[in-house]
């Protein structure tokens, strides 16, 4: 319940601040690319839309939250805090991502002229951008400033964004295929009927960067913010 709670938290937070209207603006600026867009380049566009808008807009929206609090001095205050890091990592990643899953379903919804597996399609989104997510914040965790940020996120960005640019013209190698932004790409390529055959081992690969990022990122959240308490102490 105390989860849940936040999770809802975080979502008016998010609508308070704009970012269902900035989500939505793109949305429909994307959509009319794509209602234009000649039908034999409108998949792959879109596959590329959704993967590095909705999907990826998160990884510099929660970065900008977690410097929001930060200057705001609330994490000074966590250890009075009811809420413990992993609640709070997954409140943030969820939240975004869900608002990432509704972005990409409005565009395929409205811009697309074929059959879409909506389902498929909202949980690869939602489980990606989850991933993506807690890469942002991680990075967000050692950022001084919002400028800071931006550019210490660009790397991370871009081994997200090569790979399956790469796999979505042809250019494929093995170990592309271990990047979780390669995988996403998977998904919504099937989903929207660029790939004809489910490769359930990308389902597997989105999880698994899932654990693996829940780990680090719970250590590293729990640093940080003893490290800001000790600072204001």
């Amino acid at each position: 319940m105390r989860f849940l709670n936040t999770l809802k938290n975080d979502i008016h937070f998010q609508m308070k601040y704009g970012f269902y209207y900035l989500y939505f603006f793109f949305s429909i600026l994307y959509i009319a690319v794509l209602f234009f867009m000649p039908a034999e380049y409108q998949k792959i566009t879109a596959s590329l839309i959704i993967l590095t808008d909705p999907a990826m807009l998160g990884i510099f929206f929660i970065g900008g939250i977690w410097l929001l609090e930060k200057g705001e001095g609330l994490h000074r205050f966590w250890c009075i805090s009811p809420l413990t890091p992993m609640e709070y990592i997954l409140s943030k990643s969820i939240s975004l991502a869900v608002l990432s899953t509704i972005s990409a379903d409005l565009i395929v919804l409205t811009a697309m002229r074929v059959r879409v597996h909506f389902a498929f399609l909202s949980l690869g989104i939602l489980v990606g951008a989850v991933v993506f997510n807690l890469i942002g914040l991680m990075v967000a965790s050692y950022a001084r400033s919002v400028n800071h940020y931006m550019i210490i996120v660009v790397l991370p960005s871009v081994l997200l964004t090569i790979p399956p640019v790469l796999t979505a013209f042809g250019m494929t190698h093995p170990l592309l295929e271990l990047f979780p932004g390669t995988a996403l790409w998977h998904l919504i390529a099937f989903s929207i009927g660029i790939e004809h055959k489910a490769n359930w081992w990308m389902w597997l690969n989105l999880f698994f960067w899932s654990g693996i990022l829940l780990y680090i990122v719970e250590k590293r959240i729990k640093t940080a913010l003893q490290s800001e308490r000790g600072e204001g102490a």
